[in-house]
Formats: C-alpha cells, sequence, structure tokens
C-alpha cells in the first residue's frame, strides 16, 4: 500500500508540473496567434486539432487499454509475458499508425464544406492539415509501447518530465517563429521535430530503467482475443468522449464560421485546462487502483471508490465555483469584449465542467476494472445522439444550442449509464441508486456553493467598482477562501469525511518523506 501511495504521489507531482506547463504555454501561443495573426487563424487550429482528435488513438485510450493487460504480469514479475505484450503492442501501434493516415488522407475532399466564410488568403488547408496529420501519426511509429511500459509500472512522472522539457521548448520555439517570422506553417511543422525528439528520450528512459524487458515473444490467440476486446470497447469509449468537442467544433465551424470557433475554443480551452489539472488526480492513481482491484477485497476498493469520489467532488465543486466567478472578468481581461460569450453560454460550460468531473472517478474503476467492453453500446448510442444534437440545436441556438446537446448526452448516457455499468458489473452488491442519489447530492451543493459565492462576488464589486485586473484579484480571493468555508460546514459531518483526511495527510506525510 505504502508503494502505490508513494508511487501515486511522485506521479501526481510530476504530472502537476508538466500540466502547469501545458496550460500556461499553450495559453501564451493562443494569445500570440491572436494578437499576432488573428482569431481566424486560431480557429484553423482549433478545428484541425479537432478533427484530429478523433482518429488519434492512442489519445482515444488505446493505451489504457494495453497497459491494463500489463497490471497482472508485472504483479507476478512476468518479464517473458511482458516482452511478449511490448513485441504485439509493437506490432499494433504501427498497424494503428497506417490506418490513422489512411483515413486522415480520405478527408482531404471534404474540407470546403467544413467552414463557412472565407479562409485567411495566404492558407492552404490542404497543406496545414498534412503538417496536423503528420505530427499526429508519427508517434505511433516510434517506441509508443515504451510509454505504455512506463505507465504501467507506475512511472508516469518519467514521461511527464521529458513531456515538460520538450513542450518548453515546443512552446518557445513556436512563439519566437509567430513573432520573428508570422509563418504559420513554420509554427505548425515545429510539432512533428518535437513529436520525434519526446518519443525518442522515452524509448532511452525505459530501455536504462528495464533494460530486460524489450519486444521478443509472441502470445497466446486467448490472451489476444481479451486485449482486442478490452482494446475495442476502450476505443469506443474514448471515441465517444473525444468526439464531444470534436463535433461540436466542426459543427460550429459549419454553422458558425472560423471565428466563432476561436471564441467557443477559448472558453474551452479554459474548462478544459482545469479539468485535465484536476484529472491529474485520478490519471496519477490509476495504476496504483489497477493493482488494488487485482489484489484488495470488493469492500476495500468500494470504500475507497467512495473516499476518493467524495474528495474529487469536493475539489471538482471548488473549481467550478472559481470558473463561474472568473470566467467573464478573466476572459474580458485575456482577449476582450468582442470575442466574449453571454454569461448563459458561460453557466453552460460551467454545467458541462461538472458533469465531467462526475464521471471521472467512476471511469477510473471501470478503467481499472475492464469494463469498457461492457459499455460498447452506451458510447456508440452516445455519440450518435451527441452528432444529432448538435445538428439540430446548434442550427436553432447557436453555441448554446452546442452545449445543451453535449450536456444531454453526457448526462443520461455518459454518466448515468456509466455508472451503472460500473455497479452492475464490478460493484455487484451495492446499491447503484444510492450512489445516483449521492452524486446528485454533490451537484446540489456544488450550485448552491456556487451560487452564493456569485453573489457575494457581484456585491463586493458593487461596492469597490474596481478596475479589471483588481476585480479579477479580489475575486480570485473570495474564490480560494469562501467555497472551501462553504464546503467544510456542509460535509463536516460527513460520513467520508474522516477517511479523507486520512487520505489526505498519508498523501502529505508521503511528499515529506518520500525517497528518491
Amino acid at each position: 500500500m505504502d508503494s502505490r501511495l508513494n508511487n501515486s504521489t511522485r506521479n501526481i507531482f510530476a504530472g502537476l508540473i508538466n500540466k502547469v506547463l501545458l496550460i500556461l504555454f499553450p495559453f501564451i501561443s493562443r494569445t500570440a496567434i491572436i494578437y499576432a495573426l488573428g482569431s481566424e487563424y486560431l480557429g484553423l487550429n482549433s478545428l484541425f486539432s479537432s478533427i484530429l482528435m478523433v482518429l488519434n488513438l492512442s489519445e482515444l485510450g488505446i493505451s489504457s487499454a494495453l497497459v491494463y493487460s500489463m497490471y497482472k504480469p508485472i504483479a507476478d514479475d512476468d518479464k517473458v509475458k511482458i516482452r511478449a505484450l511490448l513485441a504485439v503492442y509493437k506490432k499494433w501501434f504501427r498497424v494503428i499508425g497506417v490506418i490513422l493516415l489512411t483515413v486522415g488522407l480520405t478527408l482531404l475532399p471534404f474540407f470546403k464544406y467544413l467552414i463557412k466564410g472565407e479562409v485567411p488568403s495566404d492558407i492552404n488547408l490542404y497543406l496545414l492539415y498534412l503538417l496536423y496529420l503528420l505530427n499526429t501519426s508519427l508517434g505511433y511509429f516510434l517506441f509508443a509501447e515504451k510509454r505504455a511500459l512506463l505507465t504501467a509500472y507506475q512511472r508516469s512522472d518519467i514521461v511527464s518530465n521529458i513531456n515538460s522539457f520538450v513542450s518548453l521548448f515546443l512552446y518557445l520555439a513556436q512563439i519566437l517563429i509567430l513573432f520573428l517570422l508570422g509563418n504559420f506553417y513554420l509554427f505548425i511543422a515545429i510539432y512533428p521535430i518535437c513529436t520525434f525528439i519526446e518519443n525518442l528520450c522515452i524509448d532511452k528512459s525505459a530501455s536504462k530503467l528495464y533494460p530486460d524487458l524489450f519486444c521478443k515473444g509472441k502470445i497466446s490467440e486467448d490472451v489476444k482475443g481479451q486485449i482486442r476486446q478490452h482494446v475495442k470497447g476502450i476505443a469506443l469509449q474514448k471515441i465517444c468522449s473525444s468526439s464531444r468537442n470534436t463535433f461540436d467544433s466542426i459543427i460550429i465551424s459549419m454553422y458558425l464560421g472560423l471565428t466563432s470557433i476561436a471564441i467557443y475554443s477559448n472558453y474551452y480551452y479554459i474548462m478544459i485546462s482545469v479539468h485535465e489539472f484536476l484529472y491529474l488526480i485520478p490519471n496519477s492513481i490509476r495504476a496504483s487502483v489497477g493493482n488494488s482491484v487485482a489484489k484488495e477485497p470488493l469492500d476495500k476498493n468500494y470504500n475507497d471508490f467512495c473516499s476518493m469520489y467524495f474528495i474529487y467532488s469536493w475539489i471538482s465543486g471548488w473549481c467550478t465555483t472559481c470558473l463561474v466567478c472568473l470566467y467573464q472578468p478573466f476572459m474580458d481581461l485575456w482577449v476582450g469584449n468582442s470575442l466574449m460569450l453571454s454569461m448563459s453560454s458561460v453557466l453552460l460550460f460551467c454545467l458541462y465542467f461538472t458533469l465531467l468531473n462526475a464521471a471521472d472517478i467512476v471511469a477510473l474503476y471501470k478503467d481499472a476494472a475492464g469494463l469498457w467492453w461492457y459499455g460498447r453500446y452506451r458510447v456508440i448510442i452516445e455519440a450518435v445522439a451527441n452528432l444529432i444534437l448538435n445538428f439540430t440545436l446548434g442550427f436553432y441556438f447557436g453555441i448554446n444550442g452546442i452545449l445543451i446537446a453535449t450536456i444531454i448526452t453526457l448526462l443520461l448516457l455518459g454518466n448515468g449509464y456509466g455508472g451503472y455499468i460500473v455497479f452492475h458489473y464490478y460493484f455487484k452488491n451495492k446499491s447503484f441508486v444510492k450512489f445516483i442519489c449521492e452524486q446528485m447530492v454533490y451537484i446540489l451543493a456544488i450550485a448552491a456553493v456556487a451560487l452564493i459565492t456569485m453573489c457575494l462576488c457581484n456585491f463586493v464589486d458593487s461596492i469597490f467598482r474596481l478596475n479589471k485586473i483588481y476585480t479579477l484579484i479580489i475575486r480570485g480571493l473570495n474564490c480560494i477562501i469562501i467555497p472551501n468555508l462553504l464546503f467544510l460546514l456542509l460535509y463536516s459531518k460527513h460520513k467520508h469525511m474522516k477517511q479523507a483526511k486520512v487520505l489526505f495527510f498519508n498523501s502529505f506525510n508521503s511528499v515529506v518523506h518520500k525517497r528518491k
């Protein structure tokens, strides 16, 4: 248990540093694009990124299924099987890379239908897209199996550290290119160069740590069949979650044009950056939870699940409150009033954010228990329903309609049925209805805390009437203190509060006394 906690804590802090860099520098990059070239270029960047997101199977969770299959042989120290699995993964990743390139090229003739209005006159859409496609596919041919190996051994901190250094170089180079040369093609061309460097460094690090683990051997057809089933299930799941923003962005581009997608993508970027920052918690304990699911009794895992869900809901609620209170003042300061959405859109983004977070711990245990295949029909239905609702509501209500469509499918099919799968196939003797009721209580508590904090912030604004910067600072200070005091009052007698304190202090002590 102590080693799992130490690994998780180390991974969280390495991931934290990595996430700070991956939030700060893309923010600077987006700002540079807007002010140096214009919002249309940012719209193009968002559109192509969204299209390729659904094709990028590594980001769609194929690696998660492969990592899952290594948990048991690693726990048993079965190096022969690990080598055989790595050989299979290497072959599969390369096949995926070929498929991605092929499918990506077939999309070229359809680009003219995906953008409403004019494209910047100095841009060749097809050449720009090919640069994006090259970067997306390159990682599959360069040691992708070594990244999965490090993750399975609970050394995602190494991957995070390498990514941090390479990303630092990437964004500094891009910003210099943008301001010194103003060339958007060179700005994009630096991506595949850095992808090559990052994957090469990960390969060298994995080979140094585990020199006796390399691609060799074969696995039985039964094991291959089990892995294929897991891969299919999680690929469908991740395609669904990834397609949410993909569909949103593409339909906004079709209905409203590049400037609108740039405005939407700025708000989405802030929301998803906070979510990814928060997601460091479940992502960094993924291997530890997988190890616990493989070794520990069901009741212990259920108690851990409830405690983690409680802690995560508190932190998620605090982040939601910060978004409600700080979104508009920050956007006004960053991009100006002309590139802002209405307050109704902000509240929809905050609800979207809350529902995304509500599913994270459930998804963590679903992945750890290998239940992807059981949700294969749900994710297909959710993706199709999201697409249909996006087209319909987006046509009538614009960006708000597209957000409502995503919220509906996420609430009914993503959170509801996703939780049912975990309780039906893993926590079989536990009440799913009770869990849903607790989940609704958490969401209502978040709404109440956000409303009270927002009212207090507005009251302070009306008294002092400060400039934009000071208003943002004062609101930020209020958001640090007020929501957490309110949550403390609400949850002081909560049944999971004691266990939450134990987990917190154990993690803190692990940081202070961790051994390198």
